[in-house]
């Protein structure tokens, strides 16, 4: 009997040695070509302080809040956890009382809606936000 004898068939291979070599000049030049466009955002105006109130010192309560974060109430340094059990006691105190709330104008939003969430826990609901007058 005669033995078949199988060849071998040649192996096809790709070659991948320059793979990365062509993928990044295919990043450098989706980079360089793409344009980016700048998105504008919306356009928001502020609401203006059209006249100015007098608020009795006597039935207020004033918050103030630096641009590094700093808050104090009537001068006294707090943290976020405690404005809610001191504004709750000044609040037992006068009924009438109206919270100030002073900031700086580079403060972070997030600061003060943490602020505002504590007066909200403590129902502090009348709330002055103080501005200056542009002349």
């Amino acid at each position: 009997m005669a033995k078949f004898v199988k060849k071998n068939k040649p192996e096809s291979a790709i070659p991948t040695a320059s793979m990365s070599d062509i993928a990044f000049l295919l990043l450098l030049f989706f980079m360089v070509s793409t344009v980016f466009v700048k998105e504008r955002g919306l356009k928001v105006t502020m609401p203006r302080a059209e006249s100015i109130q007098k608020i009795p010192r006597n039935h207020s309560a004033t918050i103030y809040v630096n641009s590094a974060g700093t808050i104090s109430i009537d001068d006294f340094p707090v943290e976020i956890p405690q404005i809610a059990g001191i504004m709750n006691s000044k609040l037992a105190e006068d009924f009438n009382l109206i919270t100030c709330f002073r900031t700086d104008q580079n403060t972070s939003y997030g600061i003060m809606s943490d602020i505002l969430n504590q007066l909200r826990e403590a129902e502090c609901l009348r709330v002055s936000f103080e501005a200056k007058l542009k002349r």
